[in-house]
């Protein structure tokens, strides 16, 4: 019997990949299995949505607010937080642009999402 390139378990003759650690185990397979992943970063990156800056500090921002909202829940100023959160986060605009059938736009979804903050901050600070 053959064994795993990587991990060493035992390998039936027909195998390609190994069932434990799935590493290519022909040249072939290696091959077609480097050329599907670059295929697939090609189609993910290329330009695309989840690889654009904006998108990235927007779920950033997103997850901090939500934190700091689920941190303070207990006060009214967590209800402002995790409202600037849930606003800034790429799939619930998304959600909110489908249901008005038209583009927000990230400009106006910012200025929501800071004067959620700023009034949670205010909010947290005098109560």
């Amino acid at each position: 019997m053959a064994e795993c390139r990587h991990c060493g378990a035992e390998l039936q003759s027909p195998y390609r990949f190994c069932p434990m650690c799935a590493t290519p185990q022909t040249d072939e397979a290696r091959t077609r299995f480097r050329a599907y992943i670059q295929q697939q970063a090609n189609e993910f990156g290329a330009g695309g949505v989840a690889d654009s800056l904006e998108h990235r500090v927007r779920y950033a921002a997103g997850y901090v607010a939500v934190v700091a909202g689920l941190a303070t829940l207990l006060d009214v100023a967590g209800f402002f937080f995790l409202l600037a959160g849930l606003a800034v986060l790429p799939p619930v605009q998304a959600v909110v642009e489908e249901q008005l059938d038209q583009p927000i736009g990230s400009k106006p979804t910012a200025g929501a999402a800071g004067a959620l903050v700023l009034l949670g901050a205010l909010v947290l600070v005098v109560v």
